[in-house]
């Protein structure tokens, strides 16, 4: 009557046949290395007690070129070991991604915190720091992950604004900003050319563009559109002078797991978002080069009755099909 655990053995093609197995995984990274869609995904990994192997990485399907933490600090030991089994194993390329407005929505949370902070009598409100210190010390500091855990390299998020219409004291704290932020990212990929770098956001508002020459991809943050025009519409606008056009990749996502929420993953006529950017990609057109896709909130997609990331899984057959005998 006492309760007593047991271990159940689940099937592990790993340990039938070990040697079949090495050849997959040759097979896998072989793969990586040729010419190919690139499957791009972002990877939520806040969670740092997992409960499920929602958590970890190695259960993402074994296609995937590149996974971006959202956290790439303070990874804890199974995180390490995660990380190292996919890029040595299947030649899954780890990285993270650097967001100018994630660091910027920060700062104006800590200073409306400051300046609402109720004080004792005599205590002094703390110094509110300049955006551009806070700026340089957080991507600084985040930098600093790839090296101690050896990551693969960063995404450098920034979408930037069109500077026609702004003032001059505008335009000015603009240049100040993007400055700062895109040149701390060269200076390192200076220092790192073994790393990765892509840039993620709005390449046409960058006011000096030579950042996306060592870019190795560039993904257009096109989440809101809802049909295929919109996408075209977007890649159009995106390929201006000085922007590589062999580089994009198109950003969509996965639905979410609320029931009501018939907006986000879904296109305007209801299908789902990520299986038509799929298809999207595929569609012949002439001098810009579609490198791939890219998948936010892919965690959500484990979520599935008939099988873990189906729908990753049936967006990666489509922009790279098997070959037919």
């Amino acid at each position: 009557t006492d309760v007593e655990s047991i271990e159940l053995t689940q099937p592990d093609i790993s340990k039938q046949n070990p040697e079949l197995y090495a050849q997959y995984l040759q097979g896998l990274r072989d793969f990586k290395q040729s010419e190919h869609k690139i499957t791009y995904v972002y990877f939520d990994n806040s969670e740092k007690n997992p409960s499920s192997r929602v958590h970890h990485i190695v259960d993402l399907p074994d296609s995937i070129d590149v996974i971006s933490l959202s956290n790439p600090v303070d990874l804890a030991d199974w995180e390490l070991k995660d990380i190292a089994t996919v890029r040595k194993d299947k030649g899954t390329k780890v990285i993270f991604t650097l967001d100018f407005d994630a660091i910027k929505l920060d700062y104006q949370k800590m200073v409306e915190d400051i300046e609402n902070m109720k004080l004792e009598e005599g205590e002094e409100r703390p110094e509110i720091p300049s955006f551009i210190s806070v700026l340089v010390e957080t991507v600084n500091n985040s930098l600093a992950s790839v090296n101690k855990y050896n990551l693969d390299g960063i995404s450098v998020a920034y979408k930037g604004k069109a500077v026609n219409h702004m003032t001059e004291d505008e335009k000015k704290l603009h240049i100040t900003y993007e400055n700062a932020f895109i040149k701390i990212a060269q200076d390192w990929q200076d220092r790192n050319k073994n790393k990765m770098i892509v840039f993620e956001g709005y390449p046409q508002n960058l006011l000096d563009k030579s950042i996306l020459e060592n870019c190795e991809f560039i993904v257009l943050p096109v989440t809101d559109a809802k049909d295929a025009s919109r996408l075209s519409y977007n890649i159009n606008i995106a390929a201006v002078e000085g922007v590589p056009q062999d580089k994009f990749i198109i950003a969509t996502e996965t639905t979410s797991l609320d029931p009501a929420d018939l907006k986000t993953g879904y296109w305007a006529d209801g299908t789902r978002a990520l299986q038509n950017s799929a298809e999207w990609i595929l569609a012949p057109r002439s001098g810009i080069d579609i490198k791939g896709i890219a998948i936010k909130n892919v965690n959500i997609d484990y979520y599935n009755p008939a099988r873990a990331y189906m729908y990753t899984r049936n967006a990666i057959n489509t922009i790279n099909p098997s070959p037919k005998k």
